[in-house]
């Protein structure tokens, strides 16, 4: 089912961009028009998303649901895919923007200039990310990937004063910015390998895409880029860092979207990847890892907002386990766990982000006693807190229950008959009980437990004032928590709204797995024990720094100073080296060209010479003058001799019937030799060149003489092997420049002048680009040039001074 109109979702992903820009608009005092017209871009875009599904229809993922045509021949046009995940994708990343809108509010407070900043950025990262997950051409999905990656720098780096946050916020854009390079690498391999570029095609074409080298190399360059967004070890050390953003941000980063988007890219490429070999071991072992260390390392913190970022990389472990185990035909869509994560996950962040701005509470063992505190604000944010702790601990009754119990059937279901994945269960097995331990020190914090007390402070003071948006900082993580329980409680309704998104691709659903009885409900139990034991003991108590916290400062740092040994080694400011570098490639070039197409040394089929002796005349004359120029030692001398060259070239194009080039190289040299020796009395008279023997020099000058020559001769006589109706380039560009050929489309340069088409059709880029050039000179030269108008603010000229007439 194809959309009619594919404008409706273009609007959908612009909805938030256009909103958060219109409120810049606003003066800085028009706070609650700020937020209604900020909150109006996600809701908008929940709006056409619904309007699109009733009139089009979920769409299957190998149905592209709108494609607006761009550049057809270089395959890019911008279309999109609006299935099942793409739609659950976008509705979780829209509707937690709507509440992150408003709780951005009571957040910053009375603050216009921090909400005037933050809309138009938020609104921009939301844009990026709703755009990675409806785009259906592969490429278009890269551009919203950088996307995701700048916003979220502007993001992260909020607090432009703290040198910390910024170096967050590098760490960040420069991790995430190399996974998409290496995104843009697969896809590039994906695209150029089977001729397909966009989501629907692969997905459709999925049996015939094998799994022959290159396929494998551009799955995994494309896994790269994945885990590096995902925050996979040993790319993982940027999100705790990123905490040095303001809690909204924190909320919604690493909840819904950003973080997400390299589980929402592996789920994409299930169908169509998840039967290579390396599948299931590559995404089983990095997930494992990064579980196991997301979930200890959050047990060993104490901030309250690292401890939560620990427990989001360890959750983004346990996806990629989920996604690996697709690859053995276990697990396939598991959008639940998902949506369990984003459930609990968002409304920890807003509760720290809460305590924080109200009560200076930033560390766990500060919560100490909070459940005491009276009045609705203390009584809300105790609720929020018991509340999420237990769905952290994914206790019965919420979504994240029943998403752990189907995970550890399939799981076991797979270990069954592969023992190593036993290893794997025993690590899903204890990051579940570290997230129970971390539950039970939390809510017993609350409590004022003192035998899980960490740290404990001054008891900090109570009910500070909100202000009429006060009520924001806890409403949206209660509605968010009313969710999970609710999901987990009717569990007909849920499975009913996630069971088509999950089979979009024909494959099994999870609920008929996920509540029977057997080792999964025993497994449960043993996490719960095991947890609140761990979590009531004083064992893996204490900060620990996570060791990959100093690999990016340390890669960073060596890039720095290698690169800088790098420059001065090769930057030597002598013309003589760079030349030797620059002709040396060359050669190796030619070199590797003749190697891997031996008909280059093939002697070309050349004109008797002896038909024109005025031509062998003037070729004499080039070429004798070309090898006295380096024998010259004086400039001006070899000014001349440069000129003379240049003239006897000039010859040759009138000899061979090419006025047009002719009049071009007669100006050119005319001009040149002026210029050269006007330019010649203001150099200094010292030669200081390196000294490089001569005998090295001349090899290096005849191999690269003789080599362009020989590749000239075979360019202008050798049939070319793209087209066989032309024998020669000459007789290509005369055939075509006219009228086109079955070659080429019927299309020509539609022009009698072979020489004007070849430079604006056949070599148009290339002309641009010297068009480019000379602009960008001639605009250099102007702001050189003096007697340029005065200002009228300029000062007036000295006394006595005439003017100027």
């Amino acid at each position: 089912m194809v959309a009619a109109d594919p404008y409706l979702l273009l609007a959908a992903i612009g909805a938030p961009f256009v909103a958060g820009l219109l409120t810049l608009a606003l003066p800085r005092s028009a706070t609650g028009t700020r937020v209604l017209l900020a909150v109006a871009g996600p809701v908008a875009t929940l709006v056409l998303v619904a309007i699109h599904v009733t009139d089009e229809g979920v769409a299957a993922a190998t149905e592209a649901t709108g494609r607006l045509s761009w550049v057809p021949d270089l395959h890019l046009d911008v279309s999109f895919l609006a299935d099942g995940l793409g739609v659950f994708f976008t509705v979780l990343v829209a509707g937690i923007g709507v509440l992150v809108v408003l709780y951005a509010r009571a957040y910053f407070g009375a603050d216009p200039e921090a909400l005037a900043r933050f809309y138009p950025t938020l609104g921009f990262f939301t844009t990026a990310m709703l755009g990675i997950v409806l785009a259906d051409h592969m490429l278009l999905t890269v551009v919203f990937w950088e996307l995701t990656s700048i916003s979220s720098f502007f993001l992260i780096g909020w607090n432009r004063e703290d040198e910390q946050a910024v170096k967050a916020a590098l760490q960040a854009f420069v991790t995430t910015g190399l996974g998409g390079l290496a995104l843009l690498g697969g896809i590039l391999l994906i695209g150029d390998g089977t001729g397909l570029w966009r989501w629907s095609d692969l997905l459709a074409g999925a049996s015939d895409i094998g799994s022959g080298r290159w396929t494998v190399i551009g799955f995994l360059l494309l896994f790269v880029g994945a885990a590096a967004k995902s925050a996979q070890w040993p790319l993982h050390s940027w999100l705790p860092g990123a905490m040095a953003a303001p809690t909204p941000v924190s909320a919604y980063l690493h909840s819904a979207t950003m973080v997400k988007a390299g589980v929402f890219l592996l789920a994409r490429l299930l169908p169509i990847f998840g039967i290579l070999a390396v599948w299931a071991p590559v995404l089983v072992l990095v997930g494992t890892a990064t579980m196991g260390l997301g979930a200890v390392m959050a047990l060993r913190s104490d901030d309250l907002k690292r401890i939560f970022a620990y427990t989001t990389v360890g959750h983004l472990g346990l996806l990629v386990v989920v996604y690996g185990l697709g690859g053995y035909g276990t697990i396939h869509l598991d959008l639940t766990q998902i949506a369990a994560h984003a459930l609990y996950k968002a409304p920890l962040f807003l509760l720290a982000g809460a305590v924080a701005v109200q009560y200076g509470i930033t560390r766990l063992g500060q919560l100490h006693g909070f459940a005491r505190g009276s009045g609705l604000q203390g009584t809300a944010l105790t609720v929020g807190w018991l509340a999420a702790a237990y769905c952290l601990a994914a206790g019965p009754g919420t979504v994240g229950f029943l998403a752990k119990e189907a995970f550890l059937r399939d799981l076991i279901d797979a270990a069954s008959t592969r023992p190593v994945l036993w290893l794997v269960t025993g690590v899903a097995v204890g990051a579940a009980a570290c997230n129970v331990a971390i539950a039970v020190r939390l809510a017993g914090t609350v409590r004022g437990w003192r035998h899980v007390a960490v740290e404990a402070d001054a008891p900090p003071p109570r009910d500070a004032p909100t202000g009429r948006w006060g009520a924001m900082l806890w409403i949206p993580a209660l509605l968010l928590l009313g969710a999970t329980f609710v999901g987990g409680a009717l569990t007909t309704v849920w499975n009913a709204v996630l069971r088509p998104v999950e089979g979009g691709y024909g494959l099994p659903g999870l609920w008929d797995v996920a509540t029977s009885p057997g080792w999964p409900l025993i497994l449960s139990a043993a996490v719960f024990a095991g947890g609140a034991a761990l979590g009531l003991s004083g064992r893996l108590r204490g900060h620990v720094d996570d060791p990959h916290d100093r690999l990016f400062p340390g890669v960073y740092l060596a890039t720095l100073r290698g690169g800088f040994r790098a420059f001065h080694t090769v930057q030597t400011g002598h013309l003589r080296h760079y030349l030797v570098f620059v002709f040396g490639a060359l050669l190796v070039c030619f070199v590797w060209a003749a190697f891997a197409d031996p008909s280059l040394v093939d002697p070309p089929d050349l004109v008797s010479p002896w038909e024109s002796p005025t031509g062998i005349l003037l070729g004499l004359v080039v070429c004798a003058t070309a090898i006295a120029l380096p024998l010259v030692a004086e400039r001006v001398v070899r000014v001349l001799v440069l000129g003379a060259s240049g003239f006897g070239v000039v010859g040759l194009y009138l000899l061979y019937q090419a006025p047009d080039l002719a009049l071009t190289q007669l100006m050119f040299e005319i001009i040149s030799v002026i210029l050269f020796l006007l330019v010649l009395r203001l150099l200094p008279r010292p030669d200081r060149r390196p000294r490089i023997s001569r005998a090295p020099r001349l090899a290096l000058a005849a191999l690269i003489g003789l080599s362009v020559g020989w590749m000239t001769l075979q360019a202008g006589t050798t049939a070319d092997r793209r087209s066989e109706e032309a024998a020669t380039l000459g007789a290509f560009f005369e055939s075509h420049s006219l009228e086109g050929s079955a070659a080429t489309d019927g299309r020509g340069g539609e022009g009698r002048n072979v020489v004007n088409v070849i430079l604006v059709d056949f070599r148009g880029f290339d002309t641009l680009g010297e068009i480019t050039v000379l602009a960008t000179a001639a605009l250099g030269v102007w702001s050189l040039l003096p007697g340029r108008r005065r200002h009228e603010d300029d000062p007036e000229p000295l006394s006595g001074a005439e003017p100027v007439r």
